[in-house]
């Protein structure tokens, strides 16, 4: 096996922020904060992370994630292979390496009064007399 010249090496590596190994919990969190999954953080840089979690865990698109005791941040997927998933924070800017906060979206739970309204708007259609009668408590 021979090795790759020391120039293959820098090119192959596309990362603007340089990554440090860890171990850490974290939560991934979506749907305003109605589901998290738990996850756990391999490795960390300025502009993203790498995670492990279950394969059958959804990801979505954008989300947030809260890693250890910190605050949530707002996150992109980037990749997804099998059980890895490689994320961009999205409070950083990462075009020329320059790091510019973003405004962070709130990762509460929508308020109970705007739940209740979406959930007033919710009507259940009746079933069809037909299909009403077959059933053992009609």
């Amino acid at each position: 096996m021979t090795a790759l010249p020391e120039q293959d090496l820098e090119e192959a590596e596309r990362r603007v922020a340089p990554r440090q190994r860890v171990l850490k919990r974290a939560k991934i969190i979506f749907n305003q904060g109605f589901s998290i999954f738990d996850c756990v953080v391999r490795n960390i840089s300025a502009t993203g992370a790498l995670l492990t979690l279950a394969e059958s865990v959804h990801m979505p698109k954008e989300f947030q994630i809260k890693i250890g005791e910190e605050p949530p941040r707002p996150a992109k997927l980037v990749y997804r292979r099998t059980m890895f998933a490689g994320i961009r924070f999205l409070d950083m800017a990462d075009a020329a390496g320059e790091l510019e906060p973003r405004p962070i979206m709130p990762a509460e739970p929508a308020s109970s009064a705007a739940a209740d309204e979406i959930i007033a708007k919710i009507r259940p259609n009746p079933l069809p007399r037909s299909v009403a009668k077959l059933l053992p408590w009609a």
